[in-house]
């Protein structure tokens, strides 16, 4: 894994223009997700605000626009570089040599896949420069975070994110991890030494605020898990073991008279066996 960052206190909101729900009703969605760049140049028209689109070039003239290349199955999703084209056709800088080299699609992943599975990039960082990334969609921001370590790990400085539209996490304001999942982990034992052991991220501040989400509720998931057999274990050795009532049922058929027998039948043999050894004295 690329060496990561901090977010830092200021980095600014992700820019995004719709949902996820109403690109995907669009009729050109499918084609664009799936190879063909004049049915993405179509969806990006219909959605995109231009409102937008000057604003970032307003407030980062000089940055770089680098766009998240990806497979969708066996084809090459067309909705990144569409998108990335707005911004070239108003005058901004726009890289096509950063690219992805592994396909870790997370549609409909799990979120232990989503956390685990890294997407790893290639491709000429320049030093000292500004970018922007973009991509199709946020939900965790994993593939956001991702190519963010990358160019940094090589001396660039990314400093927005921008997306066509929002999945369940895009819609909040802040893709950083914030201080009250910074604390529910490490309440949890996470360390960041088990983010790198396992090559999710160098340390837990890299995180965003969607896969410390994901990554919450994987530890609480297997938490209750681990509750549920320690319960089920102390339930079979209960029943395992001789219960009060079966006790109870032995004590009711002999009855609390034949204890009583017993005893006297044992006093009996002990005051008997006293006389016949007073007898035998006697006799001496």
């Amino acid at each position: 894994m690329p060496e990561g960052h901090r977010w830092g206190d200021a980095f600014p909101a992700v820019v995004n223009h719709t949902s996820s729900g109403m690109a995907r009703r669009h009729p050109d969605f499918h084609a664009a997700k799936h190879g063909d760049y004049e049915a993405a140049l179509r969806l990006v028209d219909a959605f995109v605000k231009d409102s937008k689109i000057a604003d970032i070039a307003r407030r980062y003239p000089l940055a770089h626009v680098v766009y998240n290349h990806k497979m969708q199955g066996g084809d090459i999703n067309m909705i990144p570089a569409a998108y990335a084209a707005k911004f070239s056709a108003i005058g901004m800088t726009v890289d096509h040599d950063i690219i992805a080299v592994t396909d870790v699609s997370h549609t409909n992943a799990t979120d232990l896949s989503r956390i685990s599975k890294r997407m790893r990039f290639e491709g000429e960082v320049r030093k000292d420069t500004d970018y922007i990334i973009l991509d199709d969609f946020i939900t965790s921001g994993a593939e956001l975070r991702d190519l963010r370590d990358y160019i940094q790990s090589r001396g660039g400085n990314v400093v927005l994110m921008t997306t066509f539209g929002h999945g369940s996490f895009g819609k909040l304001q802040d893709i950083r991890i914030d201080s009250k999942y910074i604390k529910r982990l490490n309440a949890s034992g996470i360390t960041d030494q088990d983010l790198r052991k396992y090559g999710i991220a160098s340390e837990i501040g890299c995180l965003t605020l969607g896969e410390a989400a994901r990554l919450s509720r994987l530890v609480n998931a297997r938490a209750k898990a681990a509750a549920a057999r320690r319960s089920a274990s102390v339930q079979r050795t209960c029943l395992e073991q001789p219960s009060l009532s079966g006790v109870a049922g032995e004590i009711s058929r002999g009855g609390v008279q034949g204890i009583e027998n017993e005893k006297i039948n044992e006093t009996s043999k002990t005051i008997n066996g006293g006389e016949q050894r007073a007898a035998k004295g006697l006799k001496r």
